[in-house]
């Protein structure tokens, strides 16, 4: 697929994926949509890319659905905003994808722009990031499942206040809050959300799924069950550093000794 509203390259086991309309402060569209869909799943399907970051081109990150569109105007696939599946149900790809999602947010992340990057698992703000809350003024409910992850972040008070409020955060406020896990000059985002990319890297992709899939549990799950469900994905792990090790052994001509029972 070509695509027109956003670009993507992969360097070093980390795809980047970037907001490409940079004369419109890469204002969201429908067609975006379909795009962002398209090439988060071929992220998520290449085995060659281990973590994908979201970026933003020119001044800005995302200013939010494009007017025209928000008005009702049908884009070039034939779909009216809030048709495309990056808004009905993408959220949930996202959120269960076993590769680590990074954020890298500068200038304004107004609406859209915010709420996409609520399911990433880190998210980091250049120190120029604004982030707009403007649903209630526009008539709507923030969605991609917001009225979820962003209490999960910031807790249901000031999730409240951000929407009910139609709020904006500068990027201290927004670290301050929860909102992003680290604040950067401008001019080295993308070098530290490669950097971080990079740290993660350093661990094997297994175990990195694995401890996705265990936080996401454990958000939901009690004490005991997160518990349990830790023993289940470290018994899993266990299995596989076996089934490698003899795999190792068998492709050096070495026989794997076999368990005996104690006499």
């Amino acid at each position: 697929m070509l695509y027109d509203d956003i670009t993507c390259s992969i360097d070093g086991g980390i795809a980047t994926i970037t907001l490409n309309r940079p004369t419109r402060r890469n204002a969201y569209t429908p067609d975006m949509g379909v795009e962002l869909a398209h090439a988060f799943r071929s992220a998520f399907a290449d085995e060659a890319v281990r973590v994908v970051i979201l970026a933003g081109a020119g001044a800005g990150f995302c200013a939010g659905a494009e007017r025209e569109f928000l008005a009702g105007k049908v884009g070039r696939h034939g779909l009216a905003l809030g048709e495309e599946e990056w808004i009905t149900h993408f959220s949930l790809e996202i959120c269960a994808s076993a590769k680590p999602l990074i954020a890298a947010v500068h200038g304004a992340a107004v609406g859209i722009g915010v709420t996409m990057i609520l399911p990433f698992d880190l998210r980091i703000a250049a120190d120029d990031a604004v982030f707009g809350f403007p649903f209630t003024r526009l008539g709507i409910v923030p969605g991609l499942g917001s009225s979820h992850l962003l209490p999960q972040l910031v807790g249901r008070a000031k999730a409240a206040e951000l929407v009910l409020c139609s709020s904006s955060l500068n990027a201290q406020e927004a670290l301050a809050m929860g909102l992003v896990n680290h604040v950067v000059p401008g001019d080295q985002l993308l070098t530290a959300a490669r950097a971080l990319a990079e740290r993660i890297l350093a661990s094997p992709p297994e175990p990195i799924a694995a401890a996705k899939r265990a936080l996401a549990y454990g958000a939901g799950a009690t004490l005991d069950a997160a518990i349990a469900n830790e023993h289940r994905e470290n018994a899993v792990l266990r299995t596989l550093r076996e089934h490698i090790a003899v795999q190792s052994l068998t492709a050096a001509g070495t026989t794997p000794l076999k368990p005996t029972k104690s006499s």
